[in-house]
């Protein structure tokens, strides 16, 4: 299972390191003084192991790297919150502080325990913590004693699936379902060894579609994270947040204190909604965007970090309206399309990513 994250979880990190020299050519002082749009905003970043980068270089911190990630976050003042609390205060208008971020887990390995939790413990942060319910217990992964421990330190347990499959690859139409039963074989769990179910999920390889956020309605989730990079913002799809991944070639201070300077690009309309591929590939990506804040002039598009695709602007009932669309054929599972633009003085960088998948493409 965890060489088919590699793609997904690495072509992000990738995107977001090699954009990284282009949008912040002056990275000196604190990433929190440059954040000064006033909009809420939550810089969220995933994790999987910890301390194991020698055996998993593409999924694993280093502990030295994650115990650094936290001192930044202690010297630098940022109020480090759990998902569910964070959202709770972006969206109702609460009192959520410029320096929010945000750290969450998937997968529930063992590693989190023995390396993560510590250096939680001493600084004092909670995370998000999400399980795949079926795999609890097996080799490499945290038993439900553990779970349930995390959860009495107060961090926050999410859903992440029963046995985190592959969902899009079932036929349009017939998502929802393949979701709604793996869905129900994890409550099952959640509730014999925790006593509830979550509120939170993050979906199986980052990949989802709209036909799964009904199912999430349904069961009274709040909100679900994707694997897309970006900053959260109240206009963000409530069921498909973006967060930053971390890995042992791209968790060094630089690479980390560059994401936490990034900004939402203020996208009011996306269309298709779906990520799937289905038609045309490469496939079109329309948005609208509130631009006033931004420089249009200076908007950029990437393609899984390259410059190679087609970019049309224009204006309609005084939004802009942005058309990008790769130049070759997706022939990767997963791909990003990354549009970023500066702010209006100049200062700040806005982003946006949009996931595409290609079911028919095996891992």
């Amino acid at each position: 299972m965890v060489k088919k994250r590699i793609f997904c979880i690495v072509a992000a990190i990738v995107l977001i390191g090699g954009l990284a020299a282009l949008l912040y050519a002056d990275s000196r002082g604190d990433a929190g003084d440059r954040n000064k749009q006033g909009t809420a905003q939550i810089r969220a970043f995933i994790y999987h192991h910890f301390g194991k980068q020698d055996k998993y270089p593409s999924t694993s911190v280093s502990v030295k790297q994650f115990r650094n990630h936290l001192e930044y976050f202690k010297k630098h003042d940022y109020t480090v919150l759990p998902l569910g609390k964070a959202l709770d205060r972006m969206y109702s208008g609460g009192d959520l502080p410029e320096k929010t971020a945000v750290l969450t887990i998937d997968d529930g390995y063992r590693s989190i325990w023995e390396n993560a939790v510590p250096l939680l413990d001493k600084y004092g942060y909670k995370a998000t913590i999400f399980v795949p319910a079926g795999h609890v217990g097996g080799d490499n992964y945290l038993s439900w004693e553990k779970v349930a421990g995390l959860q009495e330190k107060g961090h926050e347990i999410g859903n992440h699936s029963h046995s985190h499959p592959y969902f899009l690859n079932s036929d349009s139409g017939e998502i929802a379902e393949a979701f709604e039963a793996d869905l129900k074989k994890a409550h099952a769990l959640f509730r014999r060894h925790l006593g509830e179910v979550p509120d939170l999920y993050a979906y199986p390889f980052g990949e989802y579609h709209p036909e799964m956020f009904a199912v999430l309605e349904k069961y009274g989730y709040r909100a679900a994270a994707a694997q897309k990079s970006g900053v959260i913002c109240p206009g963000s799809e409530k069921f498909a947040l973006p967060r930053f991944p971390m890995n042992f070639h791209y968790a060094e201070m630089e690479s980390f204190t560059e994401k936490l300077r990034m900004n939402a690009l203020p996208v009011a309309g996306v269309k298709p909604e779906s990520p799937v591929v289905s038609g045309e590939n490469p496939p079109r990506l329309r948005i609208r965007v509130a631009d006033s804040g931004i420089d249009p002039g200076g908007l950029q598009c990437f393609v899984s970090g390259q410059k190679n695709c087609t970019v049309k602007r224009s204006r309609q009932e005084g939004a802009l309206v942005i058309q990008v669309r790769s130049r070759d054929k997706l022939d990767s599972r997963r791909t990003l399309y990354t549009i970023t633009a500066p702010s209006a003085d100049g200062e700040q960088w806005h982003w946006y990513s949009h996931l595409w998948v290609v079911p028919e493409i095996a891992e």
